[in-house]
């Protein structure tokens, strides 16, 4: 079963909203609601609740986190939470709804939404770890054909983005996903423009300091990281999670997590 987080929504809203979902249970009965709410009068998302909500998403195997906020600046709130789990803001006008003889409205968004992220669920989020959405966006220099890949999966709101979204992963394959010799063997590698080899097949080791063992509410495999090398055996220059250069020797590599993060062979 999937678990739907509402996280901001005022406390004071939360017995009329789960008492209103309770009634159209079956509309979304793959769903488990469960909230994360404010304590202000207002929706808010603060730096505790993003907190608690990335702790409740890791309990189950498929959360998405739904915001509700009135904060001017929300895009840092979405950054924290979207890089590990699934993240949308919710309309949180609809709230006033809540506080009227009649809810259906709010609930009707709740239903749209989930509806959508069911579909979310089934046609864009990883299954495995030969995903290219695992691939780290900081490091991964795609085709420029293939640079929306991130962006159309991270997109919400419009049934036509899920559509987008398959068509950038089965593109991005088709460009990125390559076979490559290695002595007697060939097996297909992810490689970028730069020609850099990232190979997901390698010995797994290590543990990802949390939230970073999930991207995009799926959970990955411990020990999981890429292998980078250059396909020609090159010295080469890659550029991780916090910006750093880093300089990989000839006929070296460098272990990278699906974030970014450069890992040594203990972590």
């Amino acid at each position: 079963m999937k678990t739907a987080i509402l996280a901001g929504i005022p406390v004071g809203y939360v017995v009329t909203a789960r008492s209103a979902l309770s009634k159209v249970a079956y509309l979304h009965s793959t769903w488990s609601i469960k909230f994360v709410p404010s304590s202000r009068k207002e929706p808010e998302v603060s730096e505790k609740l993003v907190q608690q909500a990335l702790g409740l998403a890791a309990q189950s195997a498929e959360a998405h986190v739904i915001g509700f906020s009135a904060q001017r600046s929300r895009q840092d709130i979405s950054d924290r939470i979207k890089s590990f789990f699934r993240f949308r803001w919710f309309d949180h006008s609809l709230l006033r709804y809540l506080g009227s003889s009649d809810p259906s409205e709010f609930v009707r968004g709740i239903t749209s939404v989930l509806e959508e992220e069911s579909e979310w669920a089934k046609c864009v989020k990883p299954k495995d770890t030969s995903s290219p959405l695992l691939l780290p966006e900081s490091s991964f220099v795609p085709e420029r054909a293939q640079l929306n890949l991130w962006r159309h999966a991270y997109a919400y709101g419009d049934a036509g983005n899920i559509i987008g979204a398959e068509k950038a992963i089965k593109s991005f394959e088709k460009s990125h996903n390559r076979k490559v010799n290695s002595g007697s063997f060939r097996s297909y590698k992810w490689i970028d423009r730069k020609d850099r080899v990232f190979d997901q097949d390698g010995p797994r080791h290590g543990v990802a300091p949390f939230p970073r063992g999930w991207k995009y509410s799926y959970q990955i495999e411990e020990g999981f990281h890429f292998d980078v090398t250059h396909l020609e055996g090159h010295e080469f220059v890659l550029i991780d999670a916090n910006g750093r250069e880093n300089l990989v020797k000839r006929a070296s590599h460098l272990n990278l997590d699906p974030h970014g993060y450069v890992r040594n062979s203990a972590s």
